[in-house]
């Protein structure tokens, strides 16, 4: 199947991430977000990094032009009805996801592919409530998702070889490099580099290094490209919480219980770059002076 047509679900930062990185590939983009106000921040974010991008010499005027105008916002779900592929990407809650991917395969036709950008869901446990379960996979896309390379391909113990295919070649006409996990509690990445975070925490909970040396000794000592505290500033706190604690839930794994501190955090809104105070302060999305 020759994909034309991409429904995104969500404009926030991953969802208009992925919503960019598909019209600067030349699909046609169908865009649901019911937040008018996460809507309006999505495209502007969108329309910045591409002029960014074309005061850098990385595209044209003319290349920023024709990937904007392949955006649609959609104003019901029903404009998803006929897309080849829709991508969900809203808030990291089970239950929420299930009624909407419920909501999907009753509407969309029947060569949809359903796929999900969880971090740590279950594949399955989405797809449970559909009757197309083996059109159902993860799709995990990376922030910024303009900028890293990686896409895991995550399929669930019924999700068909050919969508898994169908899938692996889409990201590759993103640009992408795609792996395929399992269907198991954080699938690669997430598995592998969130007990890095969380350790980074319990250190600095615990007073054996300062914020400043535990991300410097990631970046330098390491090769990391950036330190683990000023990455957990990055993604949100209250968005790796709820990841930790669900691939927490599923395996006791005590690698994944989530440190006092950051639930400290959390109760103090200190979140991150987007509420301007997480380990660090920021100022219009930049670091500032503590």
């Amino acid at each position: 199947m020759a994909m034309k047509k991409i429904g995104i679900i969500g404009c926030g930062t991953m969802g208009a991430g992925i919503v960019q990185v598909c019209a600067q590939s030349r699909y046609d983009v169908y865009v649901r977000e019911i937040d008018q106000a996460i809507l309006k921040k999505g495209l502007e974010s969108i329309g910045a990094f591409l002029s960014r991008s074309v005061e850098k010499g990385r595209i044209s005027e003319a290349d920023k032009e024709a990937a904007l105008s392949r955006i649609h916002v959609a104003s019901d779900m029903k404009e998803l009805a006929d897309c080849d592929l829709v991508i969900e990407a809203i808030v990291e809650n089970l239950e929420v996801k299930k009624a909407l991917f419920k909501e999907l395969d009753e509407l969309c036709k029947e060569e949809t592919i359903l796929a999900t950008n969880t971090s740590s869901l279950s594949i399955m446990d989405i797809a449970k409530p559909i009757k197309r379960q083996e059109r159902v996979l993860g799709i995990h896309f990376f922030n910024p998702v303009p900028v890293m390379k990686l896409v895991e391909i995550v399929r669930s113990i019924v999700t068909s070889d050919e969508v898994v295919e169908q899938s692996k070649e889409f990201a590759a006409s993103l640009g992408k490099t795609a792996i395929t996990a399992k269907d198991s509690p954080g699938f690669i990445v997430n598995y592998l580099q969130y007990p890095f975070r969380l350790n980074a925490i319990r250190m600095l909970e615990r007073g054996i290094a300062s914020r400043d040396d535990i991300d410097a000794a990631a970046k330098l000592g390491l090769g990391h490209p950036i330190g683990p505290l000023e990455l957990q500033d990055l993604v949100g706190l209250d968005i790796t919480y709820a990841a930790v604690g669900s691939i927490y839930e599923a395996t006791k794994d005590p690698n994944f219980a989530p440190p006092v501190l950051m639930q400290q955090m959390i109760s103090a809104g200190r979140l991150g770059r987007k509420t301007g105070r997480g380990f660090y302060r920021y100022k219009n999305g930049e670091k500032a002076p503590d």
